[in-house]
C-alpha cells in the first residue's frame, strides 16, 4: 500500500510543479502516454482516466503535430498528493491549512527566472505550434486553457486579479478568453474598455498546483489569488515582470502568453462552442473580444496543465476539497453558529448541491444557515441546490442526504424558493429569452431536511446499532468473518 506524501513532501509540490510529477512517478501515480493526437484523443484518454476516483496524473509525450518536447500534464488537481481521502477530515484539514485570505504573502520580484529561457516577440509569435486540445467533437476549436491562470491588474489600483477561464486558440497571435458576468477578471478587463484602452493580460498555461488551486477558488474582491498561493505554500510567489504588460508572471510556470484583449469593436472572433463542467454544451458561439499575443515566455521544454471540463458524473471528477472549505468558513464567518460540516454531493460539480449540516441550536437556525449558504460568495454564483440536514447525518454519503430529505423534509413547509439569483452563461436550465436578454439569472431551491426544532426531541428514534458498539464488535470478528477482514 502506497504511504500518504508526507507534510514536507506535500507542501513541496504544491509549491514546485515539476517536483510534483517527479513525486508522482516515485508513488506509482503518474502515467506517461507517447504519440496521442490532442484533437479528440486525448480528451477521450482524459475522460477514461476519470473512471477511477484516483485517477493517475496524465503525461502526453511526443504529442501528434507538435514538437517532441512539449508536454501536457492533466489530472493534477484531483492527485492523492493534494487531495488525500474524501473526507470530511480532509475538509476539516485544508480548512486549519488554510485561511491564506487571513494571512495573505505579497509575491516576490526577481529579476529572471525559469520562464524566460525562451522569450518569443512579436511577429515571431506561434500560438498554434503549442499543444492545445480539441477536447470533445462539439467543441469550436482547440482550447489551451482549461487549467490556466488568467493575470489582469485592476487599473485604478494595486489589485492583480489571477482566475481561471477558458482560453480559445484561433490563430498565430490570437487567443479569446471567456469571462463569465460577475467574474474578477471581467470587471477589470471591462474598466479599461471604458476608459477606451485594450485590457493588459498574461496567460499562464503551466503552474504551481499551489497557483492553480488559488485561481480556481477565487479570493475576495481586492485580494490577489497571488497572494493567496503564497500564504498556502507558505512563501512568497516568485514573479517577473511582462516585457508588454508590465504585469507579474510566476517565475518559475511552464508557459506564459502576454498582450491585450482588445475592444470588441476592434477585434473579435466566433467564440465557442465548448463542453462544459455542467456536462452541457450551454454557451452557443458568440463573438469575443481578442487577445493578442505580443509575447510567448516558455521554459524549455515546457509542460503545460489541463483539465477539459466533463459531465460532474465520474467518480474521478471529485468532490473538491477546496471549495469545501472555503464555503464553510465564508458561513461561518457571516456569523452562522452550530455547522458541523459542508459537502457537494457527486453529480452536482463544484457549484449545484451544496448541503450543509448543523447542530440545531435555536428556532430559524437551519433557515439562517440555508439562506447564508446560498447567497455567500463561494456558493452564490451558478447554484441550483442548498441542502440543510441534522448533525447525525454523514453528509459525505449521497444516501445518507437522501435519507434526511425523504424522511425530514415536508416540501410544503420545509422549502424556500429564492428567485434572482447569480448565474451565467453556462447555467443550462437558463432560457433563449433570458440569454438573449441577458439576464444571467436563476432560482434556487434551499431545503430543510432537518427535525424540526419545536418538536425535534419527540421526533422518532433512529433505528441503527450504536456506532461505538458496532466498532468494538467488528473488531471482535474482524479476523473470523470473510465479509468483514475483506472489506475495501
Amino acid at each position: 500500500m502506497i504511504q500518504p506524501p508526507t507534510d514536507a513532501e506535500r507542501s513541496r509540490a504544491l509549491g514546485d510543479l515539476r517536483y510534483f510529477v517527479e513525486l508522482s512517478r516515485e508513488r506509482g501515480e503518474l502515467e506517461v502516454i507517447e504519440g496521442a493526437d490532442p484533437y479528440l484523443e486525448m480528451g477521450a484518454l482524459y475522460e477514461l482516466s476519470l473512471r477511477d476516483t484516483y485517477p493517475p496524473l496524465l503525461l502526453f509525450r511526443n504529442i501528434k503535430g507538435h514538437a517532441p518536447d512539449y508536454e501536457v500534464l492533466m489530472n493534477v488537481r484531483f492527485s492523492r498528493v493534494f487531495v488525500g481521502d474524501l473526507d470530511m477530515q480532509a475538509v476539516k484539514d485544508r480548512r486549519a491549512a488554510g485561511k491564506w485570505e487571513a494571512k495573505p504573502v505579497p509575491p516576490h520580484v526577481v529579476e529572471t527566472g525559469p520562464i524566460c529561457e525562451n522569450i518569443i516577440r512579436g511577429d515571431d509569435v506561434r500560438v498554434t505550434q503549442f499543444p492545445a486540445g480539441t477536447w470533445h467533437a462539439g467543441d469550436g476549436g482547440p482550447y489551451i486553457g482549461t487549467d490556466c491562470l488568467v493575470i489582469n491588474k485592476d487599473p485604478d489600483s494595486d489589485w492583480t486579479n489571477v482566475g481561471t477561464y477558458r482560453v480559445q486558440v484561433h490563430g498565430d497571435r490570437e487567443l479569446t478568453v471567456f469571462f463569465e458576468p460577475g467574474k474578477h477578471g471581467r470587471v477589470i478587463r471591462d474598466r479599461y474598455w471604458a476608459k477606451g484602452e485594450p485590457c493588459p493580460v498574461v496567460v499562464v498555461v503551466g503552474q504551481a498546483p499551489a497557483l492553480g488551486d488559488a485561481a480556481a477558488l477565487s479570493s475576495r474582491y481586492g485580494v490577489s489569488e497571488l497572494e493567496s498561493a503564497g500564504s498556502l505554500i507558505g512563501r512568497a510567489v516568485d514573479v517577473v515582470y511582462g516585457e508588454v504588460t508590465g504585469l507579474p508572471i510566476p517565475a518559475d510556470a511552464e508557459m506564459a502568453f502576454e498582450g491585450f484583449i482588445l475592444p470588441p469593436d476592434v477585434d473579435s472572433r466566433i467564440e465557442g462552442p465548448f463542453a462544459e463542467w455542467t456536462g452541457y454544451y450551454a454557451t452557443a458561439p458568440h463573438k469575443e473580444a481578442v487577445m493578442r499575443v505580443d509575447r510567448v515566455y516558455h521554459r524549455n521544454a515546457p509542460m503545460l496543465c489541463a483539465q477539459p471540463p466533463t459531465k460532474p458524473t465520474f467518480p474521478g471528477r471529485q468532490t473538491y476539497i477546496g471549495w469545501i472549505a472555503a464555503l464553510w468558513d465564508a458561513i461561518e464567518a457571516a456569523g452562522v453558529p452550530g455547522v458541523t460540516g459542508v459537502w457537494k454531493m457527486l453529480g452536482g460539480g463544484a457549484r449545484f448541491i451544496n448541503v450543509i449540516a448543523i447542530k440545531q441550536m435555536h428556532e430559524g437556525h437551519a433557515k439562517m444557515a440555508g439562506l447564508v449558504a446560498t447567497g455567500a460568495g463561494p456558493g452564490a454564483f451558478l447554484g441550483r441546490i442548498t441542502i440543510v440536514v441534522d448533525d447525525d447525518i454523514d453528509i459525505t454519503s449521497n444516501a445518507e442526504v437522501m435519507w434526511a430529505l425523504a424522511t425530514r423534509w415536508d416540501p410544503r413547509t420545509q422549502t424556500d424558493i429564492i428567485d434572482g439569483c447569480w448565474s451565467g452563461n453556462l447555467d443550462p436550465v437558463l432560457s433563449p429569452a433570458q440569454r438573449a436578454a441577458d439576464e444571467m439569472v436563476n432560482s434556487r431551491i434551499i431545503i430543510y431536511a432537518v427535525k424540526p426544532f419545536a418538536w425535534k426531541d419527540r421526533f422518532p428514534a433512529v433505528n441503527t446499532v450504536d456506532v461505538t458498539y458496532s466498532r468494538e464488535v467488528e473488531a471482535k470478528w474482524h479476523d473470523k468473518l470473510a465479509f468483514l477482514r475483506d472489506r475495501a
